[in-house]
């Protein structure tokens, strides 16, 4: 592929991940922070980097399971309320 293509991939990870440094709503944080790091994950396997590769692989796993545990937990509370609501 182009280096134009990977050095843009980068670019946009990275303003992405500095732009997460300014929102306030959790969720979105992990997903733009995941979004931000994976496209810069593929840019430093492009380029061979592997301490760039293990950090960024490392940072979109904590997010992932973050994100993933409050997806669990939002359904665990739904069902919760509506266990509650058929019961009366």
């Amino acid at each position: 592929m182009d280096a134009l293509f990977f050095d843009t991939l980068s670019w946009l990870g990275l303003a992405i991940c500095i732009g997460a440094f300014f929102i306030k709503d959790i969720f979105m944080l992990r997903l733009a922070t995941l979004v931000g790091c994976t496209l810069m994950g593929v840019y430093y396997t492009h380029i061979d980097v592997a301490q760039g590769m293990v950090s960024n692989v490392i940072l979109v796993l904590i997010n992932a399971f973050y994100l993933l545990k409050r997806s669990a937990e939002e359904n665990e509370v739904e069902q919760t309320l509506e266990d509650a609501r058929t019961s009366t």
